[in-house]
């Protein structure tokens, strides 16, 4: 008689790999990696002890899955609302210079730690935010331009044949 394990083996992986979201990012723990970059695969909502928070999954180039709590002010602002800030001399204070929205699934996002700072009313965790854009490949009719012909061609100084 076999088990039921054996049996649903498939629907148990699936069940296992949706529950999954991989290691969470204790990014104060000495061994955890800092910075931690990972391309993004998807975002999931939870539940902390301050409440609802939302979770940023992704894999490392090791192919390790990571879960990544966004909950702090800099990286809500950098993650889910896309802000980047300056610092102006002028105005002394931080100023919103261009807003990428949300990080996309397919995106690659490096974030180090960069230690606790005191606001005016608590220490905050402090983190250094690299994003970059899923690069995607260019489809044949921008290649090739307008008109039928490829722009390239003239370039080129043999026409390559086909056998």
């Amino acid at each position: 008689m076999s088990s039921i394990a054996n049996e649903y083996d498939d629907r148990f992986d699936e069940a296992e790999a949706e529950a999954d979201h991989g290691s969470p990012w204790l990014y104060r723990e000495p061994d955890a990696p800092n910075p931690l970059t990972i391309e993004v695969t998807e975002w999931s909502e939870g539940v902390t002890k301050l409440g609802p928070a939302e979770f940023m999954q992704g894999t490392d180039r090791d192919g390790k899955r990571w879960s990544v709590l966004v909950g702090s002010v800099v990286l809500t602002k950098k993650l889910i609302e896309g802000l980047v800030e300056e610092w102006s001399e002028e105005r002394n204070e931080f100023v919103v210079t261009e807003t990428l929205g949300r990080v996309q699934p397919g995106e690659v996002v490096s974030l180090k730690y960069l230690g606790d700072v005191e606001g005016a009313r608590y220490a905050y965790p402090n983190f250094r935010v690299s994003r970059k854009p899923l690069v995607e490949a260019p489809i044949p009719e921008q290649l090739a331009g307008s008109g039928g012909g490829s722009a390239m061609d003239d370039d080129i100084p043999f026409a390559p044949t086909v056998a």
